[in-house]
């Protein structure tokens, strides 16, 4: 039996062994993790986009700073710490050239001193940024030195600092410099090397806590502050792509990091997801773009500024492939490999697209050239290999949309969050509908209106008006619905039934109480309810305990501070009054957000003024009405009632701050309790 048994463990075994070994393994050569954007514009994990592919570590590279690759793959590399420029050929991998002092035999060339640009044009002339020379040398595509570009001699230029770090050039000959301590901008030079004034600069941006010095601050004080360095942020890098573009990154805080130029220097990407710390921006004849910084991150976008991928990570002193210590620049080839350097560790690193990234790549190409039912195959692929894809399911939208699908379209930009795309596609589809049911809807309304005559003719005697005014009456009767009905009467007559509240004890406790709660339900409603245009939060991200809690806390808080107030400012309203009077008036504002919510359904954003009109109507119709309620069971005029107003929230706001100090003190005597509670017990124990 034992023998048995251990011969069917071996077969067992053997037989596992026979299947692991045939089985396909999958492993990745990805030494990070790629990220996209969700549909809230946060960076998630996605399928890896690019891998580590060749390593160049034999050109003993000193800091490079800057590299370009030509449509021929001979990358130009800005060696600063060598004080040369290294022409190399990616394809065959050998050194096509070097240039330096030594090399160049012109006279007129002083040589490299610290040479941290580098650019190619399409004609193939080079142009190396000295920061050590002060000047911006030009070569031709032979490599034979052309000409130095020194400082301008315009007055206006006297006093500017004048160390080119890096460069490039447009199609016109322009001459594009970005300058180490120069804020004012990129400089602009003529090919005779006139000064031509600044392609584009960063306005100051001013934190909070600035603003709030400049307010309080002497005009010496200001000087004399180092919070209030107002400077803006600076230029880090420039470049010109094949199709005359302008790009431009800088280094700092903002949303406006990345640029992409029209011909007058206005930026044209707008808001862009990216690092504080960019190095580099290069772009392929696609427009898509790619810019790194200085943390080891790696940034593909859209001709647009859409973020497509990011890439990378800081190696710190581990020699892992992919990663990096100080990734100073950025180029791609002619393959769409991705090409960096870094500058500490002096080697180049390679990238090479996916299948997923490169099918990305050739459905964008494919919309741009209006080839929509390929581009639409191929976002449908991206989608199978990655669900949640926000740029796919914007890509399969925009197809839909431009092949007149719309109602997919609408499926696809919602999923995608893309509520500009969602809004153009819904006006389609609404205005379908017009045409398809306006006849049945006015049909519909005429027979509306010619039940009604009827009814009128028929019923002579006003025997159903009398039956529905004696419902009204007997609800009207009735606890606490009658009670709930007198908040309407307020909203067409304020003043008249205020002063029945007064004086005439009208209202309930218990219908306040009601309106309260279901204002807070309205609310809600209004908050995460609407229309997908108009929806921006979510229940789930929401802390329901947090919100009832302070909505609640809020109120009471209001309530309690305005009696004790106007108790010693000789009001008369009673506590109950003053509980009374925010509930009867808050109608106008619970049937304003009821309204924009049904009407954010129907409403596109370029009819977004509507609700937002509704909305003002409504809020302030409710203040309004709150503002009179006060005033009238205080007994007080239009001064007194605002100086009241002011005062309860002045004491809101002492009675919140002395709620959070004893909170945190009471935390604080409970951490303090519970360790000497501990110590007390290891004592005792001896533990």
């Amino acid at each position: 039996m034992k023998k048995i048994m251990k011969k069917s463990l071996v077969l067992f075994l053997a037989l596992v062994f026979v299947v692991m070994s045939v089985l396909p393994v999958a492993a990745s050569q990805a030494t990070s993790y790629s990220y996209t954007e969700d549909d809230q514009g946060e960076l998630v994990r996605t399928q890896d986009a690019y891998l580590p592919d060749r390593t160049i570590t034999n050109l003993e590279l000193s800091d490079p700073e800057d590299m370009v690759i030509d449509d021929n793959n001979i990358a130009y590399i800005a060696d600063t710490g060598n004080q040369r420029i290294v022409i190399y050929d990616l394809n065959t991998e050998k050194i096509v050239r070097i240039l330096n002092g030594k090399t160049v035999n012109d006279k007129r060339f002083p040589g490299f001193k610290s040479p941290k640009g580098v650019f190619r044009t399409n004609a193939g002339e080079l142009y190396v940024a000295d920061v050590g020379q002060k000047a911006v040398f030009k070569f031709t595509k032979d490599f034979k030195f052309v000409r130095s570009y020194l400082k301008p001699t315009a007055a206006i230029f006297a006093d500017t600092n004048y160390e080119p770090s890096k460069v490039a050039v447009d199609s016109g000959n322009n001459i594009y410099i970005v300058s180490e301590g120069v804020y004012a901008g990129v400089i602009q030079l003529a090919n005779t090397g006139k000064f031509l004034g600044y392609f584009t600069s960063n306005k100051s941006k001013l934190t909070p806590q600035q603003m709030f010095l400049k307010l309080i601050y002497t005009k010496e004080q200001e000087k004399k502050s180092e919070l209030l360095n107002t400077l803006p942020s600076t230029f880090s890098n420039v470049f010109v792509d094949t199709n005359g573009a302008a790009y431009s990154t800088c280094m700092g805080i903002g949303n406006d990091l990345l640029k992409k130029h029209s011909t007058n220097g206005t930026n044209m990407l707008g808001n862009v997801k990216t690092s504080s710390a960019l190095t580099d921006v290069t772009a392929n004849k696609d427009g898509i773009i790619y810019a790194s910084d200085s943390h080891g991150m790696i940034w593909v976008y859209t001709s647009q500024g859409e973020v497509i991928f990011q890439l990378g990570a800081e190696a710190a002193d581990k020699d892992i492939s992919g990663l990096f210590t100080s990734l100073t620049t950025i180029a791609v080839d002619n393959s769409g490999n991705i090409w960096t350097a870094d500058g500490e560790k002096g080697y180049l690193q390679s990238f090479t697209p996916t299948e997923y990234a490169t099918t990305i790549f050739k459905a964008l190409k494919e919309y741009e050239n209006g080839d929509y039912k390929e581009a639409l195959t191929d976002w449908n692929y991206v989608l199978r290999l990655n669900q949640m894809s926000v740029l796919a399911h914007n890509g399969v939208a925009k197809a839909y949309y431009n092949d007149e699908v719309y109602d997919k379209a609408m499926e696809h930009f919602e999923i995608a969050g893309n509520r500009d795309g969602y809004s153009n596609a819904f006006w389609e589809v609404r205005n379908k509908s017009i045409q398809k049911w306006l006849g049945t809807v006015l049909i519909v309304l005429v027979i509306l209106i010619a039940i009604k005559i009827a009814i009128g003719f028929i019923d002579k005697n006003h025997v159903l008006k009398k039956k529905k005014r004696a419902l009204g009456q007997k609800l009207k009767n009735t606890p606490v619905i009658g009670e709930l009905g007198y908040a309407f009467k307020i909203t067409k007559h304020p003043i008249d039934r205020y002063y029945d509240i007064r004086v005439n004890k009208n209202g309930s406790v218990i219908a306040a109480t009601i309106l309260y709660i279901v204002f807070f339900g309205v609310y809600m409603l209004y908050q995460t309810g609407k229309g997908f245009i108009y929806q921006y939060s979510k229940v789930e991200d929401m802390d329901m305990g947090a919100v009832i809690v302070g909505f609640f806390a809020i109120l009471i808080l209001f309530i309690i501070c305005n009696y004790l107030v106007t108790s010693i400012t000789d009001g008369d309203g009673t506590f109950r009054q003053v509980y009374l009077i925010p509930a009867y008036g808050l109608i106008p504002a619970m049937i304003s957000m009821v309204a924009t919510v049904i009407m954010s359904y129907v409403l596109t954003y370029n009819e977004s003024f509507i609700l937002t009109v509704i909305m003002i109507i409504g809020v302030c119709w409710s203040i309004a009405l709150i503002f009179e309620g006060l005033s009238t069971v205080h007994d007080y005029d239009f001064k007194h009632t605002v100086v009241s107003l002011i005062i309860t929230v002045v004491f809101m706001l002492i009675a919140a701050i002395v709620v959070l100090v004893v909170i945190i003190m009471w935390e604080q005597l409970k951490d303090f309790l519970v360790t000497v509670g501990k110590e007390i017990i290891r004592n005792v124990t001896g533990s």
